[in-house]
């Protein structure tokens, strides 16, 4: 499908208004087998893929309003997360046990369920070792600091199975959608090869339905 989906449609739409509209046309196509029933598949087809159309860019619209809001949490705790262990690496750069503890060894997580797990871990242990919690109070780290980050963690964690699900409801719209419209090209072929044949003597009419002839 060359065209976009929205203009296939619509030409679609206004083929098969103008088909059942005009009487000539009507009745040279009856001739050749496109009758009240085959009109009704079409128009039946046609909903179908419109409204699996419309259910798509729905989806899609949803996941990308959910994603906004994921990755902007997700950039301000991991902006937040790195201030902190980039601080704790400096600080306690003397003193292996702590940062192993705190998981800050080896390079910055860069995948997400990597970061969830690293970020837990780092302000668990922030907000309930004690020994540690004196060592970071120098950097302005406290329990309740470390507790507001947990906090935020969970929301975020939320905000990702909110967007798994949306991403996962629109993969299968998606497809949905895709099905619909394949099932409308093909029946739209058969439509356009039969008009062809039908009104080949009244190419003017061939227009009417949106089928291009050529000079």
């Amino acid at each position: 499908m060359n065209q976009s989906e929205s203009k296939f449609l619509e030409r679609i739409r206004i083929a098969l208004t103008n088909a059942e509209s005009h009487a000539e046309i009507k009745a040279a196509l009856t001739e050749y087998g496109i009758d009240e029933a085959k009109f009704a598949q079409g128009w039946e087809l046609y909903n179908l893929g419109k409204y699996s159309w419309e259910l798509n860019k729905q989806e899609e619209s949803e996941t990308r309003l959910v994603s906004n809001s994921y990755h902007a949490a997700y950039g301000k705790l991991e902006m937040k997360f790195k201030r902190h262990r980039d601080l704790s690496l400096i600080l306690c750069k003397k003193d292996p046990d702590t940062l192993i503890q705190l998981g800050v060894k080896g390079r910055f997580p860069t995948k997400y369920n990597e970061f969830f797990d690293k970020v837990k871990l780092f302000y668990t242990i922030a907000s309930t070792e004690t020994v540690v919690q004196d060592k970071l109070a120098f950097i302005k780290l406290s329990p309740e600091i470390a507790a507001t980050c947990l906090g935020e963690l969970e929301e975020v964690l939320a905000l990702r199975a909110n967007f798994d699900k949306e991403m996962g409801e629109s993969q299968v719209a998606t497809v949905s959608k895709n099905a619909a419209l394949h099932n409308l090209s093909e029946w739209m072929d058969e439509f356009d090869t039969i008009a062809k044949i039908a009104l080949y003597d009244t190419p003017q009419h061939l227009e009417v339905l949106g089928v291009l002839v050529k000079s």
